[in-house]
């Protein structure tokens, strides 16, 4: 991972603020008026925050929105989310963009990458998914999703037999891309670039000196391991291929699920905190005062899943590794229902 070194950052620096003065020209003449891309483009030169991000660091933000940015629809065609919905990425998009404008452009095997994981939902032909909700009718009041292989679930409908996983699992390259994260850490990235081309390598931060050197300052917020048990806020197309799903649990009585869940977890585990509600997404390079409750958050590039979690956090300093724990919370079939391929 190559440094971003101070020539390098003075010189794209010295491009983007005569593109600058170009937009800033443009709405002086216009009557202070700019489109919506070009004001987008401007509001980052005007603070170009990935300006002193490596390659590598800036091709992994490139995929993580490209990959929200785009949705498989009911037909099983792909096509972009609209740019004023909830969580759009089509600014974050602009921001990559402009900041590739000034490396050279956008790499061919950055995109290529990008792109890889859509390959997957037309290998077989239409997205499961297609065939998975054919005539079905989704509940009209809100409901949760939880996508896997109908052996599983099956038993989940039938007993309400589950297992929920410590968030340390996941940190696991066995498993699918969709699941795997470290769930126990988050990484987040200060800019650092002013202080770069002022001469200075070491920033006091909430009462800590950090030495950066020719980078951004990578910032490590570590939680105490915790449980954790996922779900999806609708039914979204591509999510069953990449859960590698044949079935989805429609459950339409969220909260009665959270409540039998939380009480059987909380009868063997008493002195835990349980948690219930929708994930916040965070982008590494501009939400670090967003996560308030690290068991609650997730990075951006998972936002396209809607996850909406239950989890338990222990009072205590843990002294034992967590382990899988498996809760019976009876029959869900009153309130729940199995759609398969």
């Amino acid at each position: 991972m190559p440094d971003v070194s101070v020539d390098q950052l003075r010189s794209r620096l010295g491009m983007m603020e005569a593109r600058r003065a170009h937009y800033e020209g443009q709405s002086a003449a216009a009557g202070g008026m700019l489109k919506r891309h070009e004001r987008w483009r401007h509001d980052y030169l005007s603070y170009p925050y990935l300006i002193g991000a490596p390659d590598d660091r800036l091709a992994e933000r490139f995929r993580a929105v490209f990959i929200n940015q785009t949705e498989l629809g009911h037909d099983g065609t792909l096509g972009l989310l609209p740019v004023d919905v909830e969580n759009s990425f089509m600014l974050k998009f602009t921001h990559v963009m402009e900041d590739y404008a000034f490396r050279g452009g956008t790499p061919i095997d950055v995109v290529r990458v990008a792109r890889e994981p859509f390959l997957r939902y037309f290998e077989n032909g239409d997205p499961i998914a297609v065939k998975m909700f054919a005539g079905y009718v989704a509940p009209l009041s809100p409901f949760l999703v939880k996508y896997g292989r109908r052996q599983f679930l099956e038993p989940m409908l039938r007993e309400g037999r589950m297992r929920i996983c410590p968030a340390g699992f996941y940190n696991n390259q066995t498993l699918i891309e969709a699941v795997q994260d470290n769930e126990i850490s988050k990484t987040f990235f200060i800019p650092t670039f002013r202080e770069r081309l002022a001469g200075r390598h070491v920033l006091d931060f909430q009462g800590h000196r950090i030495p950066f050197g020719n980078d951004d300052i990578v910032m490590p917020v570590v939680a105490p391991d915790y449980y954790l048990f996922s779900l999806c806020d609708h039914i979204y197309y591509r999510l069953p291929t990449d859960f590698d799903a044949d079935a989805a649990l429609i459950i339409r009585d969220p909260i009665r699920l959270s409540q039998r869940m939380i009480s059987a977890f909380l009868a063997l585990r008493p002195d835990w905190d349980p948690l219930y509600g929708p994930v916040t997404y965070y982008d590494p390079y501009r939400d670090y005062t967003k996560v308030r409750i690290p068991q609650m958050s997730k990075h951006f590039g998972y936002s396209y899943q809607r996850e909406v979690r239950i989890a338990f956090r222990a009072k205590q300093q843990l002294r034992t590794e967590l382990q899988p724990e498996y809760l019976t919370i009876g029959s869900m079939a009153d309130y729940a229902e199995l759609v398969g391929a």
